[in-house]
């Protein structure tokens, strides 16, 4: 009887509890919610690490200028230096900290110099902090450059390692505090009072939720625990930084307010390709569902995926190492959250292993190689399953009229396709109607006549045929005009428009006079192009040449410096020649597999210190990422100015961080020399043309012409002596 009195009794201080918001299971939710508090602060307080890193360098760089500057500069913009001077004041430093009120206490110095001083300071200031790099330089580290990097590294840590277990019990916490909101409103004490049945569903109640609480609260704390004693090591981070850049550019730019960052600090200054504003308006606003994305998009890529979301069908043009895979996939990862399934990609053979790699890495869908014997079982596969299905043109000629429908197509190094009478262009221009999005991908989508760009522009929005072609088939189309028509389906932005954080990119021409033996090899030579060019580099053979002699003593340098080294040539002996030199070293050339290639380039990145890859510039330049090097070294001038920024291209790109240098090595008084004076008059014409021009890219149609143009032009160069 005793325990039944017991049981009543506590039964009905039970509902007195929940009842009155006090004591019991409310206590046990406010420990909960203490801690459920201090995580909510655990990712908010890594970004504001990383805001107070970049500002204290943003604050150390312009201190730097203004310490270096003399006074005398702030005339430029509109001070009396005089008054200053006399008072003391050296340098624009000298006027950090002082308002116009200071300013007037010194003798000499009135209202009107005193506010002139002001402000000429402030608007210098402001000059200043726009040219302030945030990423760090691997060749001149600071401790403020290791503190930003460390508070990044360390974001990214918790974002991977715990922002899903956070999410988990935030929302727990929220719900649990909701049904105890709920049993508070529902506990009627009248009911408790008589009968033992309410009591003990209340029981029941609050039982499940205390285990609740004490869940929440256990791994809250573990979380909590977790983050203030995560420490990384500078040097790995260092190094994780130097192996993907890119990573921690990406995070940075999306942890950093606008207000924060200096105008030029990350973003170039057009990140929306000079679309008209109501088209980049209206894919702004359009929502990408970044849910089965792993990467991390750069502002400039989001809105990259968002235009091929807005606009269906487009022809993305952007600069190579912009990242333009990533935006395709990101439209891809949207596209399957909103229940599509099957997308394709059409891709040269060389990138073949490096979409499979980027799929997997980058997102949550699954990618299908259709290639080889077992193509016909792959592409049933995907058509069973779904997924990202990856072929190349020439497999793609014998597959199409299976594939049938798709949700996205996507066709890498487009400008492949821009001849309308091959195989190729025909089954990329039937799949394509098949799609109902569609995103052909070429940063030199105009490096030749405007009649292939109207292939290209056509084949992805066939709707436009009519206006686009009587545009486009002009002798000299109006360039404005250009941008306005095509601003529906193109969207090209250069690395100037979105990357100002690249390091500087020095290049020099390395003019050398040949040994009487290359001379006279040379000038034995049959008289043909090539046999011309490659004579002056091999000379008389045996890697002997004068060309030759220089390319080592350029290696023994960066050798010393442990620098990686990408050497381009058009020959396949060069790079025999160049791999015998340094004694032994990997190649990449027509003639190597996708998968080869793909493994050659992992183990470049992986070696530490001083390297050498030789690679064929025809197939070194289209789809790899040799941002890992610093140092491009071209063999030989190429017929097409195109090739050689290609070539640079794939090393000074998104996520490069150290200063790189390209040589190009001209053999004195040969055809070398003749081809470096056609380039530059190709690319005086450009730059004259661009003068003027609303859409520079329109005018490198006219003047970048096929190696076909270049080689007559250079012939009848030759004729004339």
């Amino acid at each position: 009887m005793a325990n039944l009195f017991t049981r009543y009794f506590s039964g009905v201080q039970r509902a007195l509890t929940v009842k009155s918001g006090a004591g019991g299971i409310h206590a046990e939710g406010a420990v909960a919610a203490g801690e459920i508090q201090r995580l909510g602060q655990v990712i908010l307080g890594a970004k504001a690490e990383i805001i107070a890193a970049a500002l204290a360098i943003t604050q150390e760089g312009v201190m730097v200028t203004l310490k270096a500057t003399p006074l005398a500069d702030l005339k430029d913009f509109g001070a009396t230096i005089g008054p200053l001077q006399t008072a003391g004041f050296q340098t624009i430093a000298d006027l950090a900290g002082h308002t116009e009120a200071s300013l007037q206490n010194y003798r000499g110095v009135g209202e009107v110099t005193a506010e002139a001083a002001i402000k000429a300071f402030n608007t210098f200031q402001d000059s200043a902090r726009a040219h302030v790099r945030l990423l760090p330089d691997p060749d001149s580290r600071r401790g403020a450059d290791t503190r930003l990097l460390v508070a990044i590294a360390r974001y990214e840590t918790l974002l991977r390692q715990a922002a899903t277990r956070i999410d988990e019990v935030t929302t727990r916490q929220a719900y649990a505090q909701a049904e105890l909101a709920l049993l508070k409103r529902q506990t009627q004490l009248s009911s408790h009072l008589f009968s033992v049945g309410a009591q003990e569903q209340l029981e029941r109640d609050t039982q499940k939720l205390s285990g609740e609480f004490t869940w929440i609260t256990s791994e809250a704390r573990i979380l909590n625990q977790y983050a203030r004693t995560l420490v990384l090591d500078p040097a790995d981070v260092w190094k994780r930084y130097a192996e993907n850049a890119a990573t921690f550019i990406a995070l940075l730019e999306s942890v950093l307010p606008a207000r924060a960052m200096a105008p030029g600090a990350l973003a170039g200054p057009d990140m929306r390709g000079g679309l008209p504003a109501e088209i980049a308006d209206a894919v702004e606003a359009t929502k990408l569902d970044a849910t089965l994305l792993l990467a991390t998009l750069r502002r400039y890529q989001q809105f990259g995926a968002q235009y091929i979301i807005c606009q269906k069908r487009v022809l993305l043009g952007d600069d190579m190492g912009l990242g333009k895979t990533v935006q395709v996939l990101a439209a891809m990862c949207h596209l399957a959250a909103q229940g599509k399934t099957h997308f394709f990609v059409v891709a040269p053979n060389s990138v073949l292993i490096n979409w499979e790699r980027e799929v997997k890495k980058h997102t949550k869908l699954s990618p299908i190689v259709i290639h080889g014997f077992d193509r016909d079982d792959e592409l049933e596969q995907w058509r069973r399953e779904g997924g990202v299905g990856i072929t190349t043109f020439t497999t793609l000629t014998r597959l199409v009229e299976k594939i049938g429908a798709l949700d996205l197509l996507a066709v890498d190094e487009a400008h492949s396709v821009k001849n309308p009478g091959t195989q190729r262009t025909q089954a990329v221009m039937q799949l394509t109607a098949a799609a109902e999005y569609v995103a052909f991908m070429s940063g030199t989508a105009l490096e030749n006549r405007l009649s292939e760009l109207n292939t290209l522009i056509t084949t992805v929005q066939p709707g436009l045929k009519g206006e686009i072609s009587m545009l486009l088939l002009q002798v000299r189309p109006a360039p404005a005009e250009v941008r306005l028509k095509l601003a529906p389906v193109y969207l090209r932005r250069t690395q100037a428009d979105v990357l100002s954080e690249l390091p500087d990119l020095t290049e020099t021409d390395e003019l050398i006079p040949l040994e009487p033996a290359d001379t006279a090899a040379y000038q034995a030579c049959p008289d043909n192009l090539m046999n011309k060019r490659l004579a002056a580099t091999i000379g008389a053979g045996g890697q002997q040449s004068a060309k030759y002699d220089r390319l080592r003593e350029i290696l023994e340098n960066y050798e010393a410096d442990g620098r990686k080294v990408a050497v381009f040539s058009f020959f396949r002996q060069v790079l025999d020649d160049v791999s015998i030199i340094v004694g032994g070293c990997p190649q990449i050339h027509g003639a190597v597999s996708s998968e080869e290639r793909q493994a050659v380039l992992d183990r470049f990145a992986a070696k530490e210190g001083y390297g050498v890859l030789a690679l064929q510039i025809e197939a070194g330049g289209v789809g790899i990422n040799l941002q890992c090097a610093q140092v491009v070294i071209l063999m030989e001038p190429q017929f097409k100015p195109s090739t050689e920024r290609q070539a640079i291209a794939r090393v000074r790109r998104m996520g490069q961080t150290r200063k790189v240098n390209a040589h190009r090595l001209i053999a004195q008084g040969t055809i070398d020399e003749m081809l470096v004076k056609l380039i530059v008059t190709k690319a005086k014409l450009f730059e004259d043309y661009a003068q003027h021009s609303d859409v520079k890219d329109a005018s490198g149609m006219a003047v970048d012409g096929g190696s076909a143009a270049m080689e007559a032009e250079l012939r009848e160069m030759i004729a004339k002596g």
